[in-house]
């Protein structure tokens, strides 16, 4: 896609013409809300963050000789490789445009009282960034638009699990586990919901999943980040529900919100069910993790002993990333074996399937797209109901390790939990796999 004129660049408008939306680990949102435009309206910027730096003087810093920097690299992966497994109809239009460092240390300064305390002091705005990415704003204008982090849509292949995580893994999902950490820890997380529920297909399921999302944004008020609800483009609260909820759901403006929840999952009812997005999801996150991290590590190993490698090395340790024709070669390899259609079974042990480890690292990076993506559902805008798939960036190689570690650290706690009587939820429900 060709990329917008520099005439119509952000940094050509007041920073007060776009409103901030929400933000993610590595991207700060805002929406259009200026004069009408002939490409900004309509539509948010996606921005860059950095880690804040103690100390830093907080000045635009000087720029650096003018040289060409790359659009940004979730376009280009959209285009040329998550276009290729999920419907276009499911992702969104973006585009690249240009920004300088004065015009995004005014946005910053502006928007900074507006996000949560916790971004605030992680992280802020790359002001090195010369390009952004405009996109299709998905929550914005008339109408009820919820986001929705639906997370690991599946229990792993037990062909590759160790006697000591078997059956723990295979009795409650991913995200369950770690919800459960979480909470021990203090965090506010959406406990009750589960993400199996949501990928069955089943109504009822369905329904729970929303009643227990709901649950979990009204107790927490409104701090879980796998619910978020805009009504007219406004990110709402709990307590802003009954003014500014109902009347989108056809209710008058001061209903309890304890009379919300059944008309708030009527709505999103059908397209759950009925939608192609989420199995194409729940598809593309199972088969591209065919063996689990735990299988995923000892491959690793096996691999670098038969090759002559340190096998104490751990995972992806001096590994380059892939290039973007890495990724076009590995999903065209991917379809062309009819992976999508299942697990590969695969012997560890063989030579053949360790000449392709880095295929499957590559192949687990791609899963956790899939797994850390948000969906977004839009209804009563007028122009139809649809659901879209956001947050496609392609992940980091060394991440292997932080998850091996984190995997670890999760299914022993949550191990040492179920043998100490802690744990007070049912074993999550997988068609596929089970006990």
């Amino acid at each position: 896609m060709a990329q917008i004129p520099a005439s119509h660049s952000p940094s050509q408008t007041d920073p007060s013409d776009w409103k901030y939306v929400s933000e993610g680990g590595a991207t700060i949102v805002f929406s259009y809300v200026g004069p009408a435009h002939p490409v900004f309206t309509g539509t948010v910027l996606r921005i860059r963050k950095v880690p804040v730096q103690p100390g830093a003087d907080s000045a635009v810093p000087e720029g650096e000789p003018d040289e060409e920097e790359p659009d940004d690299p979730s376009i280009e992966f959209q285009n040329r490789i998550t276009s290729l497994v999920v419907p276009l109809m499911h992702l969104p239009v973006m585009e690249s445009v240009r920004v300088d460092r004065e015009w995004l240390a005014k946005l910053s300064a502006l928007v900074q009282n507006k996000r949560p305390e916790l971004r605030r002091l992680k992280d802020t705005i790359d002001l090195g960034r010369k390009k952004a990415v405009i996109a299709t704003d998905l929550v914005g204008g008339k109408g009820l638009a919820v986001e929705i982090k639906p997370k690991w849509a599946f229990l792993p292949n037990p062909t590759y699990l160790s006697e000591e995580t078997k059956e723990t893994k295979l009795r409650n999902c991913r995200f369950c586990m770690h919800a459960h950490e979480k909470q021990d820890s203090g965090e506010t997380v959406a406990t009750g919901y589960c993400p199996l529920d949501l990928f069955s297909g089943d109504e009822a399921r369905v329904s729970k999943t929303v009643k227990d999302l709901w649950d979990a944004w009204v107790q927490s008020g409104g701090h879980i980040n796998n619910l978020k609800i805009f009504v007219e483009g406004v990110l709402i609260q709990p307590s802003q529900a009954s003014q500014l909820l109902a009347p989108v759901l056809g209710l008058p403006a001061d209903t309890d919100i304890n009379d919300l929840l059944a008309p708030f999952t009527k709505a999103l009812l059908p397209l759950l069910v009925e939608t192609k997005l989420l199995p194409v999801i729940g598809t593309l996150q199972r088969t591209l993790d065919a063996f689990d991290i735990e299988g995923l590590v000892r491959l690793w190993n096996l691999s670098l002993t038969n090759t002559g490698g340190d096998p104490t090395a751990v995972i992806a340790s001096n590994t380059p990333q892939p290039t973007m024709d890495e990724w076009v070669s590995f999903v065209q390899e991917y379809l062309s074996t009819n992976a999508i259609s299942g697990y590969a079974l695969e012997d560890i042990n063989s030579p053949e399937t360790q000449k392709r480890l880095r295929y499957y690292m590559m192949a687990y990076l791609m899963s956790a797209t899939f797994k850390d993506c948000s969906v977004i559902l839009r209804l009563g805008s007028g122009l139809g109901d649809r659901i879209t798939v956001i947050d496609l960036d392609p992940k980091k190689i060394e991440k292997l390790r932080t998850w091996e570690v984190q995997d670890s650290k999760i299914v022993r706690g949550f191990k040492e939990s179920l043998q100490a009587g802690k744990v007070n939820i049912a074993p999550c429900n997988d068609a596929v796999f089970r006990v």
